[in-house]
């Protein structure tokens, strides 16, 4: 059995495929295995995930017919098939350093960790690298509890912790855990259910995964969807907060999510009836979770805040203004 699964979800990525891959063989730590999943690609990719598993034991290709759209069916198929305690993720126009298994799995082997972070770095088409500022990058180790990592998230660390790649998971969180289908962030969405089965977060002041900045990524001209996506993404957060009685996280979360649907509202072009039947279920989510957490807590403030939800987000937004 390998220590590490390496999962590459493979889409319209024949110009960057192979720089990808060849920086993973790289890795000073040589004990993975590495599982190409053809997202159905158009393009040769999926006979370049073939070649490269000719290539090397160590390399899988996976072309599974019903893995679901997008790249969320390409890493649940790539967590299906994996067969290593430990997981991580790269995407496939994005590169690797050569030591970062070994920083990685070091960092958890030191600090008890069942989810390990380093930092990312932006790279443009032209090869350049540009770090992230420091306050946005971790400057030196720190091991994170589960409340003191959600205390963190509303630092400017919350471009590390975000995200599917530059960590390394202990595969058992991903038992009862699986990727949204169809939805964009779907790795922010998901978060809270990785985060619920980690004791430690350990932070590693280290740079080991360089992130291919380009036109035509996968959020490249769907801004209506990336915004309803981290708004669901805030309402799913909210509900984990919610379990476990942190009021206060719940309402910021929640009013987080109320604001931003607010004042985004022109962006989703609800002249589409397809972006007005999304608004709209979103917006009832949003009121389902709130109505919950004032039932729960209940403050008279909270049901107030909650009548005004219903009422509409400009009343809501007005109210939480009033107030201040």
């Amino acid at each position: 059995m390998p220590t590490v699964s390496i999962v590459v979800p493979v889409y319209k990525a024949e110009k960057t495929l192979d720089a990808c891959v060849e920086s993973i063989l790289a890795q000073t730590f040589s004990d993975f295995e590495l599982l190409l999943i053809d997202d159905a690609s158009p393009d040769r990719c999926p006979q370049i995930c073939d070649a490269w598993a000719k290539k090397d034991p160590r390399i899988h290709a996976l072309h599974p017919a019903k893995a679901g759209p997008g790249p969320s069916g390409a890493r649940n198929a790539g967590l299906d098939a994996a067969a290593a305690p430990w997981i991580t993720m790269v995407d496939s126009d994005d590169t690797v350093a050569p030591d970062l298994l070994e920083t990685l799995l070091a960092g958890a082997e030191r600090t008890g960790a069942e989810l390990v972070l380093c930092n990312c770095c932006p790279v443009t088409e032209d090869g350049a690298r540009h770090p992230l500022p420091e306050n946005e990058r971790f400057t030196e180790e720190t091991l994170l509890g589960v409340e003191a990592f959600w205390d963190a998230f509303g630092t400017p660390w919350i471009n590390q912790f975000t995200g599917t790649a530059h960590r390394l998971y202990a595969a058992r969180l991903f038992a009862h855990a699986r990727y949204p289908l169809g939805m964009l962030h779907e790795d922010y969405y998901l978060l809270p259910d990785l985060i619920a089965g980690c004791t430690r977060i350990a932070c590693l002041p280290y740079t080991g995964y360089y992130v291919l900045r380009h036109a035509g990524s996968i959020t490249d001209g769907a801004r209506h969807e990336v915004r309803l996506a981290m708004t669901r993404g805030d309402i799913h957060r909210a509900e984990y907060f919610l379990a476990n009685g942190w009021y206060d996280r719940a309402e910021g979360a929640l009013t987080d999510a109320a604001l931003f649907l607010h004042s985004n509202k022109r962006a989703y072009d609800l002249t589409k009836p397809g972006h007005r039947a999304e608004f709209a279920e979103t917006r009832r989510e949003l009121c389902r979770v709130y109505d919950a957490l004032a039932a729960q807590k209940g403050t008279a403030s909270l049901k107030l805040r909650a009548a005004a939800l219903h009422i509409g987000l400009p009343v809501f937004a007005g109210y939480l203004k009033a107030r201040r």
